[in-house]
């Protein structure tokens, strides 16, 4: 058949191929046009492409002034940085706090939003944001726990919190190692961190002297140790004072006489028992007596709730006293604050359960019911020194100026049970105890740290920002 004829003919081309009408021009053969090769190099370059703008191009490009809040980082924690990227912990904790966060955790982890000043400089790339947070985040962690807490935990997070789901350490640092770790931890924060962390430091100062205990020990160096104790006989508790003012100083004074707003029922109780048991029990042990597994790494070691005269008579073991701490903390010792994990009625019913504990309800199978509960009674001396000495009316809170220095400020937020005239001596008979003291104590704290962790930086051959930043004072963010 000829060409021609085919044309007129297109259905006798053969089985299978399809006809073309008359006057049409017939499709061209189809050949592959993105080739194995061509898709491999057309998708090298689609990666190379993004990682260049989110990798390469933000950390040559963006170079954000560093914040006011930016503080460098000493040796010892730019090696504990290290230690936190090498070993993953960014996975489960994150490195920032955004907007949202802010209000969810005002008592504790959330006091500041991140800015992109806070991260500036050399010593912190890579960064550590982290991309979740299984664990909380820990941007903001600097000075809300002291060392010994901190060793405790990385020891085994189970001691600090026995709900944790974080893995132990134990094994994997060295003494210098978690040393390290903790350096970082708490100098990760910026100024507003070291000013946190400079106040923790003082009052650990001052409730050692006060309760005749020893330096903590440090690293993992507690868990081969026994408990350590207080030197009770180098007390010289100042006459003409109350033996508790200085413990006192550390609680608001409108909580000091409070009472437990909650009825003493049997479920109260027993709610009570369970948060203990599921809180607690790390530091203060499963009979209460301040012999948990935690306590051997920390000192002052915790309380011990089973004496009778402690739960009915003791200047600051009334239920509004154990309210304060277990809401917001006690600075200087490992007593954190819960005020964000657990209800206003459930610390309520933790300290009605405190109070039965010295009648044996932490024995197995024994609940504890309402006449177990140990009424607290003010001492006519606590009473008589609340008249006299740290009067309501007295509460720095009933100032008409807001104070604006920071350092008074953290010093308000340690020492929240003085005003600005009190003066007392802590029970060791020589060392004073006052707002002044103390502003001026965290003040050299903050600044020799501050000091040495920029001569330090600039050692390394750290970027670092016009000595003017470093004169900035530091903040002190969220609700305190």
């Amino acid at each position: 058949m000829g060409e021609r004829e085919r044309e007129e003919h297109p259905a006798d081309l053969g089985p299978g191929t399809p006809g073309v009408p008359r006057g049409w021009v017939r499709h061209p053969r189809e050949r592959m046009l993105i080739t194995p090769l061509m898709a491999g190099v057309g998708g090298l370059l689609a990666f190379f492409t993004v990682v260049a703008i989110v990798v390469w191009l933000p950390i040559h490009t963006f170079d954000p002034p560093p914040s006011s809040d930016w503080a460098p980082l000493s040796d010892q924690a730019s090696k504990g940085r290290n230690l936190f990227a090498a070993n993953g912990c960014y996975v489960c904790h994150s490195g920032y706090s955004r907007p949202q966060d802010v209000r969810e955790g005002l008592y504790f982890l959330y006091p500041k939003i991140s800015a992109p000043g806070d991260f500036w400089g050399s010593d912190q790339s890579p960064n550590l944001l982290g991309t979740e947070r299984t664990g909380p985040d820990l941007s903001q962690e600097s000075g809300w726990h002291p060392d010994d807490w901190q060793s405790a935990h990385f020891y085994d997070p189970r001691y600090m919190d026995p709900k944790s789901l974080m893995p132990d350490m134990k094994s994997l640092f060295s003494n210098t190692q978690v040393n390290e770790l903790i350096a970082f931890v708490e100098q990760r924060s910026g100024k507003s961190g070291l000013l946190r962390y400079a106040g923790q430091l003082y009052a650990k100062h001052a409730v050692l002297a006060n309760q005749g205990f020893p330096a903590p020990y440090t690293g993992f160096v507690g868990a081969h140790e026994p408990p350590l104790e207080a030197n009770e006989k180098g007390l010289k508790p100042p006459k003409n004072q109350l033996e508790e003012a200085p413990n006192l100083a550390q609680i608001d004074r409108s909580y000091w006489l409070a009472g437990d707003p909650l009825p003493v029922t049997e479920g109260n109780l027993l709610r009570g028992k369970e948060v203990f048991l599921e809180r607690c029990v790390g530091c203060h042990g499963l009979k209460g007596d301040g012999k948990g597994p935690g306590g051997r790494f920390l000192s002052p070691t915790p309380a011990d709730f089973t004496d009778p005269d402690d739960a009915c008579c003791g200047g600051d073991t009334g239920p509004g006293d154990f309210y304060y701490r277990i809401l917001r903390g006690w600075p200087g010792t490992a007593m954190e604050n819960f005020g964000e994990r657990l209800s206003v009625d459930d610390i309520w019913r933790v300290v009605l359960f405190v109070k039965t504990i010295p009648n044996g309800t932490l024995k197995p199978y024994h609940n504890p019911e309402p006449k177990d509960y140990i009424v607290w009674q003010p001492s006519k001396e606590l009473l008589a020194w609340t008249k006299s000495h740290q009067t309501l009316p007295g509460n720095i809170s009933f100032e008409k100026k807001a104070i604006k220095d920071p350092f008074m400020q953290e010093a308000l937020r340690v020492l929240p049970g003085l005003a600005p005239k009190d003066h007392l001596l802590l029970n060791d008979g020589k060392t004073p105890l006052s707002l002044q003291d103390a502003a001026s104590g965290i003040k050299a704290l903050y600044d020799d740290m501050l000091n040495r962790a920029w001569s330090e930086a600039k050692a390394r051959g750290e970027k670092l920002p016009p000595e003017s930043q470093k004169a900035i004072p530091p903040t002190v963010p969220g609700q305190q």
